[in-house]
């Protein structure tokens, strides 16, 4: 058995029950034996299915979650749970050994900002094709790219015979030109394909 009838006892006095019998407190170590067991058989299945080798906090908060009981608090995932033994007279005890914390240096410390609502925000990534420069927008790429090499304007003739420099800096490979072609070429004729 993992529990004694001394510990059932223990913990019944600590409880308010002040005196069990002893075959009260066989049935309830034998109880409590078979809980543990069905608990950490169900928790394995849940380490197993992660493909895990090391059963974590998580997954014991699994299989009580299934069981319908109440997750353990206080314990994280992230870090090994260590234990520190005691030796007593009579027997050994292990404990969790938690760090002190001075309560004075923590109530003189400020308090922490408060958290700001979720705010959602629009603005326009593009006006008129012209992206206006405010922080939201990425920078454009031939500011990166060139600097002062980048920024040279383009210029476009058009058969009317005007120069006009385009707004926005076009990036379409010469297949998706020739393809865009075609299309508006073969949208464009009378003659039926």
């Amino acid at each position: 058995m993992i529990y004694s009838k001394t510990t059932i006892k223990n913990i019944s006095e600590s409880v308010g029950i002040p005196k069990l019998k002893d075959g009260i407190t066989t049935a309830m170590a034998q109880d409590v034996e078979y809980r543990l067991h069905e608990i950490i058989s169900e928790a394995m299945k849940f380490m197993k299915h992660s493909k895990r080798t090391k059963l974590s906090v998580g997954d014991i908060n699994s299989a009580l979650r299934v069981r319908n009981v109440e997750p353990i608090y206080g314990f994280e995932t992230g870090r090994p749970v260590k234990f520190h033994k005691a030796t007593t007279g009579l027997e050994d005890i292990y404990y969790v050994d938690d760090e002190q914390i001075d309560l004075d240096t923590l109530l003189d410390e400020p308090l922490p900002s408060v958290p700001l609502d979720t705010v959602y925000t629009a603005h326009w990534l593009a006006i008129e094709g012209v992206q206006p420069r405010i922080q939201q927008n990425p920078i454009p790429s031939d500011e990166v790219d060139g600097g002062e090499a980048g920024r040279r304007a383009v210029k476009v003739q058009r058969q009317d015979g005007v120069e006009t420099i385009p707004l926005v800096k076009h990036v379409l490979s010469k297949e998706l030109q020739l393809y865009y072609e075609c299309i508006t070429e073969s949208l464009q004729s009378a003659d039926p394909v």
